[in-house]
């Protein structure tokens, strides 16, 4: 009776356990045939060569996961911009929890909520790429971001968004811009420092050429036969071009080391055009040159540019006289502003340097003032064309103005600005 029983029992659980196989190979049967069909997405994939197979809920979970590790943000937004979904890098982006980004607007977070319409519209273009300003937690800051929209449809009503923060390159690149920056200054600074020195070597050439020449020539009268004979002029101006060509150098070696910062003292206008006289005594005597000098202000300005800039104005105005007539130099102050504007009378004083030379062609007024620009062969007048520019750099470092005004065969006039302080 209890063996008949016990049959009963087992037969039973086999008959359960059947229907149970049955049920599940109909649903295996049902899953293969729905995958074969296309009616579900799956992913079958080989191990040790046996087929396994991820339906779309399991490919659905490991996607998740993917964009849940993302090092981006990741949103999905319907399309009026309500976030559906976000993962958590995008949450910590902005500083608030996905529970209360979710239901939000994308567009809330965006410094320019106008932004999002005109991503929208660019989308329908093909246009998905963006950099937008997002604000963070409670709006008090901002982040820089590139975000990549993909438009969902038809899969999907909605839109995709991912979002790469660019503060750190932002940094990169601004740390990389004030380098350049930086860079920029020393090549200019550099540049500066090369324009000096040109200045500077040139200076020394002409400043110390002119005491040299007088030493020289007075030297070259000295003899074995002659010796207790020399005048006393020729000893007194070998000793005063030696004394001046030491005043000299202790003054290039000022102006080298402070240029256009040289500190500024009171400078008569007439004992340095005395002085400049003296050093160029040799070529305004062989050109049989007057210089007349009328009346001129005291300057606060650098005495060594100052002796610089009258140089080489009353050396170019003898350089281009006219042959076989002595060259004549006017220099004076004057308060004729009738060309210019009628404030500058109030603002500069105004020296004038007139010569009756070879003059100039008015289309060469402009180009005078280029360094190295020279208006004529070497084989006619000599100098390297450097000269009037460091007359405009001299006017220039002491905030004022150089002008010329002139006409062929009748003269050149070069006007300097001085500002009244």
């Amino acid at each position: 009776m209890n063996n008949l029983k016990d049959n009963n029992t087992n037969i039973e659980s086999l008959l359960a356990e059947i229907a149970s196989l049955k049920e599940q190979l109909y649903e295996s049967n049902s899953i293969v045939d729905a995958i074969k069909q296309g009616d579900v997405d799956a992913l079958v994939v080989n191990t040790n060569g046996t087929p396994e197979i991820y339906s779309l809920e399991t490919a659905d979970y490991t996607f998740r996961l993917l964009i849940e590790k993302f090092g981006q943000g990741a949103l999905s937004v319907s399309r009026n911009g309500l976030i559906l979904y976000c993962n958590d890098f995008f949450s910590k982006l902005v500083g608030i929890p996905s529970e209360k980004i979710i239901g939000n607007y994308i567009y809330d977070y965006f410094q320019n909520q106008d932004h999002f319409s005109a991503i929208m519209e660019a989308l329908k273009y093909g246009i998905n790429t963006h950099e937008i300003i997002f604000k963070t937690e409670n709006y008090k800051k901002t982040f820089p971001a590139y975000i990549a929209v993909t438009d969902l449809e038809p899969a999907v009503l909605g839109i995709g968004i991912v979002i790469t923060d660019l503060t750190e390159k932002k940094k990169h690149e601004d740390a990389l811009i004030r380098h350049q920056r930086e860079l920029e200054e020393k090549i200019n600074e550099l540049n500066r420092i090369n324009a000096n020195l040109e200045e500077f070597i040139h200076v020394i050439s002409h400043d110390l050429k002119e005491p040299l020449r007088k030493i020289v020539m007075y030297s070259g009268r000295i003899n074995a036969s002659n010796l207790l004979d020399l005048d006393a002029k020729a000893m007194h101006v070998m000793k005063s071009s030696a004394l001046r060509l030491n005043s000299l150098v202790d003054d290039l070696v000022k102006y080298s080391s402070h240029t256009a910062q040289e500190e500024r003292t009171e400078v008569n206008l007439v004992d340095i055009i005395s002085e400049v006289k003296d050093d160029l005594e040799i070529i305004i005597s062989d050109k049989k040159a007057i210089i007349e000098i009328g009346k001129l202000p005291i300057l606060k300005a650098s005495k060594v540019q100052m002796r610089q800039l009258f140089s080489n104005l009353i050396s170019n105005a003898i350089k281009y006289s006219k042959a076989n007539i002595p060259p004549v130099i006017q220099i004076f102050e004057t308060n004729n502003f009738e060309s210019e504007n009628s404030k500058n009378k109030d603002a500069f004083l105004k020296i004038q340097i007139k010569d009756n030379g070879i003059g100039m062609e008015k289309t060469h007024l402009l180009k005078i003032f280029t360094i190295f620009q020279r208006l004529h062969a070497k084989n006619e007048y000599s100098g390297n064309g450097i000269g009037l520019s460091i007359c405009k750099k001299i006017m220039e470092n002491h905030s004022g103005l150089i002008t010329v005004e002139s006409q062929v065969n009748e003269g050149t006039t070069f006007n300097l600005y001085f500002p009244i302080y």
